[in-house]
């Protein structure tokens, strides 16, 4: 199964590459909540939720007819356009395997519980349609036959269903029975063990973290006693065979008194059969695979990894499309215009260390040794790199020292340098406990002047946003990964954060904004996408990739493993990110 969970790592440059800004206003709107010190965050952002929740509460009785379909239809405009963005992703896995013959047996929109959905099958040179009722019974062998296509209750996911190559239902329970056995062997083992190899076979079999922590050694020396008890046993079955034998020889063992030895033997012969028996049936047992030419399994790496790739391809080719209708058929695409340096967005708070010594307005031109703050990027891109730098020198402040920053206040063209002293935030980083924004001057809209050119600055658009959002997310990903926490100006956010920021695109029924929203989704799942992560098209296509390297192929249920446990903690990141979305 290749799926697409909108699991959206949206960073401050990816948030700004889907809005187009309409006049001054919305763009200093927009953009002051762009990257602002940790502190400042959580001080100005809890002040304004409480005062949205008061004017709703005091307005709703005095709410309009159309502003409450708006309310209602802007989440589900957002949700629309999310759902066709994993759609078009979807969509790309399903004609790659279809264009090389691979066998499909669904192809799902959304996750969960199925709301309808059509079964096309070949009949007679001719495809046939049948609804699917999951509440009805389905007749046998008709899962086999055709594919099936469903939408389902949870848009912000998706899937392309590949048959399996091997029984999923057979393997789980001789899995099962031989894990039994593996726990009654190693109780036989501990029977005559002291307490330290007791304790020892206890962390091997339930502690994953041991077994790391020891590089894999006590695993192996855990191996090692299973194939001693092994071999112990087969020696002790062939000795008593041996005996039996033996002891069945003279003709007097046919008397009575002969009778009781041999009992004996018989008894010790089948106890040590059965121990036999047990201990190898503890050995994992070995899968049938299915040799059918059609399966994804089977079929070579490079089409593989076609299929792997496709649904990143076609993301990358919907934002392509997207900037491209822009610049030919629609009012072309936003340029925003920007000065150096950042501004301080909104009005300072009495409790910020910059209170008295920063006014809204004030432009951030140095800070430190840094007396002016410069990007190499374009647009967007470099101002949002200038707001990093800012924030990253102010977060290197040691305790007890100042910010020197170079200004200028308001519309003066006079410099200024000021000293702040920082303060430390929750996480423990220095802030000045302001609010900043890119230093906005106006937008241009850019058209294009024929094909060519149009081709030529929507692949500059994409390649623009695609490089910024891989490289936020790559500093993000090593800043978490090596407890540095998030780069400044980048936050994590999951499906709702994502549904609502799509809403306020939508609420302002600016078809360009929309369509630039959808591209910038569309890029944001083909970056997340091509990670090179368990569960991700990225981690998939390494395995593809390694086993051709390597000539031979990797245990598919180890990789299924592996994707199993990957998947369980991208769902949990998930749920986290949506958590803190809701707060």
């Amino acid at each position: 199964r290749i799926a697409a969970i909108l699991l959206t790592v949206a960073t401050a440059s990816t948030t700004l590459a889907f809005h187009t800004p309409i006049n001054n206003n919305h763009v200093k709107n927009i953009y002051s909540t762009a990257a602002v010190p940790a502190s400042a965050t959580k001080q100005h952002h809890v002040s304004h939720t409480r005062k949205s929740k008061l004017s709703t509460s005091t307005e709703l009785h005095s709410i309009a007819p159309a502003a409450a379909l708006s309310a209602i239809g802007s989440p589900l405009g957002s949700i629309a356009v999310l759902a066709f963005v994993i759609l078009v992703h979807e969509a790309g896995h399903f004609i790659a395997a279809r264009s090389f013959g691979i066998e499909v047996d669904e192809f799902s929109v959304g996750v969960g519980p199925r709301i309808v959905g059509v079964r096309r099958r070949l009949v007679d040179s001719d495809y046939v349609y049948d609804r699917i009722d999951d509440g009805a019974e389905q007749p046998q062998n008709l899962d086999d036959d055709g594919i099936e296509f469903s939408l389902r209750a949870i848009p912000l996911g998706g899937y392309v269903r590949f048959p399996e190559n091997y029984n999923r239902t057979l393997a789980f329970e001789q899995d099962d029975s031989a894990r039994r056995a593996r726990n009654k062997a190693r109780l036989l083992r501990i029977e005559n063990s002291n307490a330290v190899e007791k304790a020892l076979e206890s962390m091997a079999a339930y502690s994953f973290i041991f077994n790391v922590l020891s590089l894999g050694l006590l695993k192996k020396w855990q191996s090692k006693r299973v194939e001693d008890q092994l071999r112990e046993a087969e020696e002790e079955v062939s000795s008593v065979t041996q005996t039996t034998v033996a002891s069945k020889k003279p003709w007097w063992n046919a008397l009575s008194f002969g009778k009781e030895n041999n009992d004996t033997a018989e008894t010790t012969s089948d106890d040590s059969l059965s121990k036999l028996e047990l201990l190898k049936s503890a050995k994992a047992p070995d899968v049938e695979y299915d040799a059918n030419p059609d399966l994804l399994q089977n079929r070579p790496a490079f089409q593989r990894a076609v299929v792997l790739s496709g649904g990143v391809i076609f993301n990358i080719l919907l934002a392509f499309a997207c900037y491209f209708g822009e610049l030919t058929v629609g009012r072309g695409l936003p340029e925003p215009i920007f000065n150096p340096g950042v501004v301080v967005s909104q009005a300072v708070s009495n409790d910020s260390p910059a209170y008295g010594v920063l006014n809204k307005g004030d432009v951030i031109l140095g800070v430190n040794e840094v007396t002016s703050i410069s990007s190499s990027k374009r647009g967007i891109w470099g101002s949002q790199e200038q707001i990093s730098n800012v924030i990253s020198k102010i977060r290197e402040t040691q305790n007890g020292e100042d910010v020197k920053l170079t200004i200028v206040h308001g519309m003066d063209s006079a410099t200024d340098v000021v000293s702040v002293s920082p303060k430390r935030n929750l996480e423990g980083q220095a802030s000045i406990g302001v609010m900043l924004g890119p230093n906005y001057v106006k937008t241009e809209m850019v058209r294009a002047s024929n094909v060519v050119d149009a081709v030529t600055k929507a692949g500059s658009a994409v390649y623009d946003i695609t490089s910024a959002t891989a490289g936020s997310i790559t500093k993000l990903l090593v800043g978490v990964l090596f407890g540095q926490g998030l780069p400044a100006g980048a936050s994590m956010s999951g499906p709702i954060g994502v549904v609502k920021a799509g809403a306020d695109v939508v609420k302002s029924s600016d078809v360009a904004a929309v369509v630039a929203f959808a591209a910038s989704i569309s890029v944001n799942l083909a970056v997340i996408n091509s990670l090179p992560l368990p569960a991700l098209d990225g981690g998939q296509l390494v395995f593809v990739l390694a086993e051709a390297a390597a000539g031979r192929k990797i245990d598919q249920q180890l990789q299924e493993s592996i994707n199993a446990g990957a998947l369980t903690i991208l769902l949990f990141v998930s749920i986290g990110t949506a958590i803190g979305d809701v707060r």
